[in-house]
Formats: C-alpha cells, sequence, structure tokens
C-alpha cells in the first residue's frame, strides 16, 4: 500500500505537493502531513532547493487558506458544531497573541481554525495572507527535509516526534514567549509615544 502511494505520488511529481498543500490550506479534513513527508522521500531534494519548493508549497497553502477566512467572514461566528470546539481554542489563542497568532499558529493543528477566527475578526486580507505565507513556510521546509531523513517513514517520524517533542514544545514556548513581550513592549511604548504626543498638544 504504502509503495504505491509513493509510485503514484513519484508518477505526479512536483504539482502533486502543491496540490497537497493547496488541500490543506482549505481546510480540509486532509492527512496533508503524511504526504508532504513521502514527497520528501521522493524528491530527496538539498536544502537549496527545498528552499525554492517551500514557497511553492507555502504559495499553495496561502492561496487556499482565502477559502477559510471568507467562510469566517461570511459565517460571523456561526460555526458548525463539529467546528466549534477547535475554532474557541483559536479564538483564545488569537485573543492572546492578535494578528500575530496567524503565523505562529501554522505549525500546529490550530491553525486552520485560526483562518476562520480571523474572517470572523476581519483582519486585513493581505495581512492575513502576509502572516499566513510566513508562517507555513518554515513547516514546509522542515517537513520535506524530515521526509527526506525518515525516507518517507510517517511510523518512525511519529517514534522520533514523540520522544523529541517536549523539547520542541519547550522551544515553541520560549520563542512565543519572547515575541509576547517584544509585542507587549512595543505596544506599551506605543500607548505612551500616544500619551506624550496627546499630552504636549495639549
Amino acid at each position: 500500500m504504502i509503495q504505491q502511494l509513493l509510485e503514484w505520488l513519484n508518477s505526479i511529481g512536483l504539482p502533486g505537493l502543491f496540490i497537497v498543500m493547496f488541500l490543506e490550506g482549505s481546510s480540509l479534513p486532509f492527512p496533508g502531513l503524511v504526504i508532504v513527508l513521502s514527497y520528501g522521500y521522493i524528491l530527496s531534494p538539498g536544502y537549496i532547493e527545498t528552499a525554492f519548493i517551500s514557497i511553492g508549497m507555502s504559495f499553495s497553502y496561502t492561496v487556499a487558506s482565502i477559502i477559510p477566512y471568507f467562510i469566517g467572514k461570511k459565517l460571523n461566528g456561526r460555526f458548525p458544531k463539529r467546528l466549534e470546539k477547535g475554532v474557541d481554542k483559536a479564538i483564545k489563542f488569537f485573543k492572546r497573541y492578535g494578528i500575530w497568532s496567524i503565523a505562529l499558529s501554522r505549525p500546529f493543528g490550530i491553525g486552520n481554525y485560526i483562518s476562520y477566527v480571523a474572517g470572523v475578526s476581519k483582519v486585513n486580507r493581505w495581512k492575513y495572507l502576509a502572516l499566513t505565507f510566513v508562517g507555513i513556510y518554515p513547516w514546509s521546509y522542515v517537513m520535506v527535509l524530515l521526509g527526506n531523513y525518515f525516507k518517507g517513514n510517517i511510523e518512525t517520524f511519529k517514534r522520533y516526534f514523540s520522544t523529541y517533542s517536549v523539547y520542541g514544545y519547550i522551544v515553541a514556548f520560549i520563542i512565543l514567549g519572547v515575541i509576547s513581550v517584544i509585542l507587549y513592549r512595543k505596544s506599551k511604548n506605543k500607548k505612551l509615544t500616544e500619551a506624550r504626543e496627546g499630552g504636549s498638544s495639549n
């Protein structure tokens, strides 16, 4: 079965990878990770080639992500029950990190739900697209390289991830913490500057 999948993906070539990323970005229930890892093994690209491939992957994902964004905009918070749980988590994440949550959440499962929340929150379309691209690009790059490293074996990847995931989460939380502090200080300085300008004008 696995061998047949690899042969089929190999016959489609690179366009198939971009189609997979499009489907993933549209928030459809799709095993994108498995296929991306398989493509990493099939293509076996070098670091520079992976960088260019990741641009195409990120572009496909970003274009497709406009679908759940507009759905969220139209539904205006009235989501089907099957989406409610994920959307609730995404809302909390969005409230905590603001529009940066669009980029920060992309490597995680909550990322697809953020697309709906961004639509409901009426985030500027171009900011949304830019942050989506910035967020999904590192994931695309790393997953292709890991697919090559693990030879497309999803089970080996899962075992490795479960062993070292705690370190990954620690790093992720540190990065999120640093970004949060930077954004908080920036916001605080902006408010102080506005307060001073307002006081001086009086």
